[in-house]
């Protein structure tokens, strides 16, 4: 029997929550452990990522806008507004990136720690806890590769589309989009890689909730951009995309789960 069609607006509407809820659950006792680590990643990454680019975004900006020709003085205010809007962007992707390649053996023991509090029971990979953390690593790296080559794409698309009048418009949009799923991809990766998914196995299961997904990237990417918040953002993304893909995979899991587990 075909499943019954879900709405997309519906799913899009659900997936911001998971943060939300993940959020919530960081406080939690059995959970702090595998938070505090993270968070100390993201304070460093950031401080580090701050110090580096962000204090020198202007400079860069005139000196790089001072250089165009006369004949595009007209696109000088609408690239400026997109650097800055892409700029932001990149700072969310490379600091979740590199915060994730970092701690992604703690996010996947974070993962599964979330999954027995709320199951009763522990993800079996069928790797030694050696193999699982190495595995994290290379899957980061894969990843990386993966979203390198989709986001050359996306940037000779935006290099046409910026010198076509109206449509030029849709560039930050897109990348915001692209950024979402990614971000998506990279938390619901631990509880996946948990249960020892191929890479294209990890790929199906993001696709059959995609604005689900999507939804739940969007929020992270937002949250990733608000000072503060931000260093509690990948923790708290770990955990919700956990619950996440617990509650998306089917009544067999649903039915499999006690009945006294914690409401979340």
């Amino acid at each position: 029997m075909n499943p019954r069609p879900r709405n997309p607006i519906a799913e899009f509407a659900l997936g911001p929550s998971y943060l939300l809820r993940g959020f919530g659950l960081l406080s939690q006792p059995r959970l702090r452990r595998y938070v505090v680590i993270p968070i100390l990643i993201n304070i460093a990454l950031i401080v580090a990522l701050v110090s580096l680019f962000g204090w020198q975004l202007d400079a860069w900006l005139d000196r790089w806008l001072a250089g165009l020709p006369g004949w595009l003085s007209w696109l000088e205010t609408l690239i400026w507004w997109i650097a800055v809007v892409l700029s932001t962007l990149a700072f969310c992707y490379v600091f979740t990136l590199l915060a994730n390649l970092i701690a992604s053996p703690f996010n996947g023991l974070l993962s599964a720690q979330v999954e027995k509090l709320v199951t009763g029971r522990a993800p079996e990979s069928g790797m030694t806890l050696a193999g699982e953390m190495a595995d994290g690593v290379f899957g980061e790296l894969r990843r990386l590769r993966w979203y390198a080559g989709r986001a050359v794409l996306l940037g000779l698309l935006s290099l046409v589309l910026l010198f076509i009048p109206l449509a030029n418009l849709a560039i930050a949009p897109l990348w915001f989009v692209f950024g979402a799923f990614m971000l998506s991809f990279e938390y619901l990766d631990q509880p996946m890689a948990n249960r020892g998914l191929t890479f294209d196995n990890k790929l199906v299961r993001l696709r059959a909730r995609r604005w689900r997904h999507l939804g739940f990237g969007s929020l992270v990417t937002l949250a990733t951009a608000i000072p503060l918040a931000n260093l509690v953002v990948m923790p708290a993304a770990v955990v919700g995309a956990t619950l996440l893909y617990l509650e998306t995979q089917g009544d067999a899991l649903d039915a499999a789960l006690p009945a006294d587990r914690p409401t979340i």
